[in-house]
């Protein structure tokens, strides 16, 4: 089977590449619909050339989702894979190259995941090619959203991973192979403080700014940071007052925390609705609403038994393999919270997403598409 699925990859790592050029290269920012569709559209292609029934899930506001399966029967549970399409870039930002740089290729999404896209997709073809996947059920989740929060596709993600015995999720890898078995949660608060406009230089009680009660909030706030729990509370950005001779009668924040499990969060949440509150200058009113983000991705022993497999694979292949748990979130998020143990950050190496200089490593294209091509059919064999 190594054998096998070795040279098919690397017979094809000229179609690899030219399909992660051909995706890279269209602008799948993700309130542009028409170049996340476009996306959509060269990856419906692909799949239903590769025999998978595409179903394409209609979008308004974002680009579609693709739901894709193939046909095979099997008395097991089959596998679900997931990656998203969409970007960060504007289509005026002029970040749009796919341009070769030593051993690296820079380019919008080439590891925010485009790269990630073409692993998954290359690993079940050279399956198929050695004659593993006939019995191996697959879907494969291309989604349009995730950079914001997958709020139009988090639904679909769950319903598919609830339905799935194990799920691959091909966000970059990490220097190393560092591979992800554990993310922070997040969550997201709006804080909007009242208070009463007057005129600063005729004050003659009690001075009720909502900038000042910010100023408390967000200090108050910032003390439920803890470094040694990896519990970070952060706020953000500040916006308030009408000028320097009004006592100021709103402000508002955006506040973003991140932790490891969810007793954490509970936790933590329950300390800022106490704040907001208990406000500590008088004639002011704190109002606060919970932004959902995405629950934790937290290590279980399903996970654990999942990772081996991948770890061993990669030992078998001397393809570096390391555990890593990220501070970031993705769709493992949800997909571990529905119960399915998941495996992420499977997609080639590379780093800098996110800016210009977001760079892949040219040779883990190949690398990570025969990881990931061993590690998905030795799962298949050994989970129930």
């Amino acid at each position: 089977m190594l054998n096998t699925i070795r040279t098919y990859i690397t017979n094809h790592e000229q179609e690899m590449m030219d399909l992660l050029k051909k995706i890279v290269c269209i602008n799948s920012y993700t309130p542009n619909k028409l170049g996340t569709d476009a996306v959509a559209t060269v990856l419906e292609s692909v799949m239903t050339d590769m025999g998978f029934i595409v179903h394409r899930e209609k979008r308004d506001v974002v680009g579609d989702n693709l739901v894709t399966q193939n046909a095979a029967q099997s008395e097991k549970r089959g596998l679900l894979l997931c990656g998203h399409m969409d970007t960060v870039f504007p289509p005026e930002d002029g970040f749009d190259c796919f341009r070769p740089d030593g051993d690296t290729i820079i380019g919008p999404g080439v590891v925010d995941m485009k790269g990630g896209l073409v692993v998954g997709i290359y690993a079940l073809k050279a399956l198929d090619a050695a004659g593993l996947l006939g019995d191996m059920p697959i879907t494969f989740v291309f989604n349009s959203d995730e950079e914001i929060g997958s709020p139009h596709s988090q639904d679909l993600i769950i319903e598919e991973a609830k339905k799935a015995a194990m799920a691959f999720v091909f966000e970059c890898s990490s220097p190393g192979g560092k591979i992800v078995t554990a993310r922070k949660g997040k969550v997201s608060f709006s804080l909007k403080i009242l208070g009463q406009a007057g005129h600063s230089g005729n004050l003659t009680g009690p001075k009720p700014s909502a900038i000042l009660e910010m100023a408390h909030q967000t200090i108050a706030l910032e003390t439920l940071n803890n470094a040694a729990k990896g519990v970070s509370v952060n706020v953000g950005l500040v916006e308030g007052g009408v000028g320097p001779n009004t006592i100021a009668p709103s402000a508002k924040a955006k506040i973003e925390c991140r932790y490891w499990n969810e007793l954490e969060g509970v936790i933590l949440r329950e300390a800022i609705e106490k704040s907001a509150a208990s406000p500590t200058i008088p004639g002011t009113n704190c109002q606060l609403e919970v932004i959902p983000g995405r629950p934790t991705m937290e290590n279980s022993p399903a996970i654990a038994s999942l990772y081996e497999i991948v770890a061993s694979a990669g030992t078998d292949l001397d393809i570096p393999v390391q555990e890593s748990a990220r501070g970031g979130v993705s769709d493992a998020n949800f997909i571990a919270n529905a119960g399915t143990p998941v495996i992420d950050g499977l997609g080639p190496t590379g780093g800098k997403d996110h800016s210009h200089n977001e760079y892949m490593v040219t040779a883990s294209l190949t690398e990570r598409t025969i990881l990931a091509a061993v590690s998905m059919r030795r799962a298949f064999e050994k989970l129930t």
